[in-house]
């Protein structure tokens, strides 16, 4: 700090007791005291510091619980097909791999019923088909077409090429 000498904060010229240079080099005293222990405990107004760490975010324990049961239940399995291979392995031969179960529909027979139905009206309509005679006349139809043709040759101007 200064020394009395040379401290002179004001100047010279006194009119009230408190300008004098004792008095206000103590009120400056006090007051640069009272600032330096403010900027000792200070903080800083920028949070630098890292953002907390919370552990339930890090370590999340239901994922690693639910991860556990499926790994047991994963081993429980592998277990129980390891005991039926061994057991398969020392027992007797035999085979389990029949299927003893059949299907069964509630209208089989009244789908079979209709099956047969529709096969015997079909037989009836193909024997109906074969048994029929044509009606188609070969000489008549012949005829038919000489005269159109006679009936052409006489209404046009323009006579008919032989291959018509």
């Amino acid at each position: 700090m200064n020394s009395s000498l040379h401290y002179l904060a004001y100047p010279a010229v006194v009119s009230n007791h408190r300008q004098t240079t004792g008095f206000r080099r103590k009120l400056d005293l006090d007051h640069y005291l009272s600032h330096q222990k403010r900027l000792q405990i200070v903080k800083p107004t920028v949070d630098t510091k890292p953002p907390a760490a919370h552990t339930h975010l890090i370590l999340k324990l239901r994922k690693l619980q639910c991860e556990q049961e499926r790994i047991d239940k994963i081993e429980y399995e592998n277990r129980q097909l390891c005991e039926k291979i061994a057991s398969m392995y020392c027992g007797p031969a035999k085979v389990d791999c029949w299927n003893s179960y059949f299907s069964r529909s509630l209208n089989r027979e009244m789908r079979n019923r209709e099956l047969m139905r529709i096969t015997a009206e079909n037989q009836a309509i193909l024997r109906r088909l074969g048994n029929c005679k044509s009606h188609y006349d070969r000489r008549v139809s012949e005829m038919d077409w000489q005269n159109s043709r006679r009936y052409i040759r006489n209404t046009t101007r323009y006579l008919l090429s032989q291959d018509e």
